[in-house]
């Protein structure tokens, strides 16, 4: 097994990607063009359609001094960190399973329509600025994320309740992850992770930034790309 090379200021777990190692803050992004599946709407439908080059850059410095210790950062984050760390350790690894291209493809628009449908859902409970992120290319353990802001912890709580009963009664599916509203929540259906933020969080960890290499999906409905106030919560 490979070990998956990745230096953040923050835990790398299946959940966030992100290693702990000598409070060195770095990522280590490829450099050289990949393939990866670039992923259509079509209608109601989501399929792959064809491959397509991406370029993958260095970013330029990136300005970790917001990181740096002694920022307010909420402490039940802190400790939700300290339960990653014990539970998946410092370092992650490369799997070797691969399937074959024709059910990674399957795999893959099986995924795409569930994350569109829990970013639907958390559209309908006024989450904002909700992205969909193409992120298999990126890692090993999951396909997609999901990252969107919310602007109470009721209302973070609103949305996981949501999410988790559309997913379990319509997908037949059960998510690992936080049982309370944290200000970052995290829904990990396996290939799809959930990132619910408060704004603060949302802005302070921008993973967004951290996994820019990923594609983006269009989202099939209106989505408010600037933060909104909350509606009722």
């Amino acid at each position: 097994m490979k070990v998956h090379s990745c230096i953040h200021p923050l835990p790398c777990t299946p959940s966030t990607g992100i290693l702990v190692s000598g409070g060195r803050t770095e990522a280590k992004l490829a450099a050289n063009t990949r393939k990866l599946y670039s992923l259509t709407l079509n209608s109601s439908n989501y399929a792959p359609f064809h491959y397509k080059d991406l370029k993958f850059s260095r970013s330029s410095s990136m300005d970790f001094s917001r990181m740096a210790i002694g920022s307010n950062v909420s402490e039940d984050t802190d400790d939700m960190f300290d339960d990653l760390l014990r539970t998946h350790g410092k370092v992650v690894y490369k799997r070797n399973d691969q399937k074959p291209a024709s059910e990674e493809i399957d795999d893959d628009a099986e995924s795409l329509s569930f994350a569109m449908a829990v970013a639907k859902v958390a559209s309908d409970v006024k989450a904002g600025d909700i992205k969909v992120l193409f992120v298999k290319p990126l890692v090993y353990w999951t396909r997609f994320f999901i990252i969107a802001t919310a602007f109470s912890r009721p209302q973070i709580d609103a949305i996981g309740t949501r999410v988790r009963d559309m997913a379990e009664e319509q997908y037949g599916r059960v998510a690992s992850g936080d049982s309370k509203p944290n200000s970052w929540t995290l829904l990990d259906f396996g290939d799809v992770v959930v990132h619910l933020f408060l704004p603060p969080q949302r802005e302070y960890y921008n993973l967004e930034e951290f996994y820019g290499n990923a594609a983006s999906i269009e989202l099939p409905f209106e989505n408010q790309q600037q933060l909104r106030g909350p509606t009722g919560y």
